[in-house]
């Protein structure tokens, strides 16, 4: 017992150093840092009115603080006008003053929701500045329900498509509108051309003298040179098939569709024609085309020069008739003339002398 008591004794005498600065120190009370000290005085709070909404309905978020009097509150905004809580107005900021140390601050943010359920209305930390103290008012637990406004078997009822009210009646104009304009613009574009081509075709006709066509076809045959070739007979039938083209334009009697014996005979009386020579080219043409007879390349070549030396003999000859004709007409005229008026200068000859009996 004795030994257990000093032991007890001389412990309590080596701790009791210790222990009593810590007593000490627990009786002292602890200053707050001024940054603590600033962060206890801001109080917050935030209320959603309704706190149920449906799908775009407009509600409203109040936040208040209490702050120190010179403190400054920055207020968050959602910027993002795609989040699923926007915004439909800008922030209201309310100032009140409480008296003392401390003023209230009080925020209203005018919010729609665009998605059913409990959302997160998504604004940012407001954030309380007094002087270099800087405190944040979490926001991120403010909340709103929004409810559907749907039936509940909306998930399992699909509806059928609208039908119309009644039944429209296509006209046939309307369903063959794009033929009809198609068929349309080719008939047109077919008269354009057909129109262009005949007026082409008069007019050179019209404007090219038969006897300049003979001579345009002559010099394109000669240019060929198709004798040369060995095309002997196809150059003495090309030759022919001109001088009886420029033959009907001045004899219309002169049909292609004759035989050569037949224009013979139809174009017996007409002077202009020299008989001999046309005859001649048009049997020994017939004979190279019909009966196959062949034709040496300077027969050939005499038989083209020949049917064209045909062509300008006629020419001159018609020229010649045709002066003779507006010579004679011209005489014609000129004679009636004069008969007219030595006719006209008789009469008033006549006039003039005095009637018999007449003093």
């Amino acid at each position: 017992m004795t030994n257990g008591r000093r032991s007890g004794w001389l412990a309590a005498a080596v701790l009791m150093p210790l222990v009593a600065p810590a007593r000490m120190a627990a009786q002292v009370p602890v200053q707050p840092a001024p940054q603590q000290e600033s962060a206890s005085r801001v109080r917050s709070g935030f209320l959603v009115k309704p706190d149920t909404v449906t799908v775009g309905d407009p509600f409203t978020l109040i936040v208040t603080v209490v702050v120190p009097r010179g403190a400054r509150v920055e207020w968050p905004t959602i910027a993002d006008s795609t989040a699923v809580v926007a915004m439909r107005a800008p922030t209201v900021i309310v100032e009140e003053a409480t008296g003392g140390a401390t003023r209230t601050e009080r925020a209203e943010y005018q919010l729609a929701a665009w998605d059913v359920g409990t959302l997160p209305i998504g604004l940012p930390n407001a954030t309380v500045r007094d002087g270099a103290t800087v405190v944040r008012v979490p926001l991120a637990a403010a909340r709103v329900f929004v409810r559907t406004v749907l039936p509940i078997d909306t998930a399992k009822h699909v509806p059928q498509p609208a039908r119309d009210l009644f039944l429209r009646e296509v006209p046939w104009w309307e369903r063959w509108w794009l033929a009809a304009l198609i068929a349309a613009l080719i008939a047109g574009l077919w008269w354009l051309w057909r129109r262009r081509r005949t007026n082409t075709v008069g007019a050179s006709r019209v404007l090219l003298d038969p006897f300049a066509r003979a001579l345009r076809d002559f010099d394109q045959l000669e240019a060929l040179k198709l004798a040369d070739a060995g095309e002997h007979g196809r150059s003495v039938a090309l030759a022919v098939d001109i001088v009886r083209d420029y033959l009907q334009a001045r004899a219309p009697l002169a049909a292609l569709s004759l035989t050569s014996a037949e224009v013979r005979t139809l174009c017996a009386d007409d002077t202009r024609i020299p008989h001999d020579r046309l005859w001649t080219l048009l049997s020994d043409a017939d004979g190279i085309k019909f009966a196959g007879r062949s034709v040496s390349t300077a027969r050939a070549t005499e038989l083209l020069a020949e049917a064209r030396a045909v062509t300008v003999a006629i020419e001159d000859a018609d020229v010649a008739q045709r002066a003779a004709a507006a010579a004679a007409r011209a005489a014609a005229v000129v004679a009636e003339t004069a008969a007219r008026q030595a006719a006209d200068d008789e009469a008033r000859q006549q006039s003039r002398r005095p009637k018999a009996g007449v003093s």
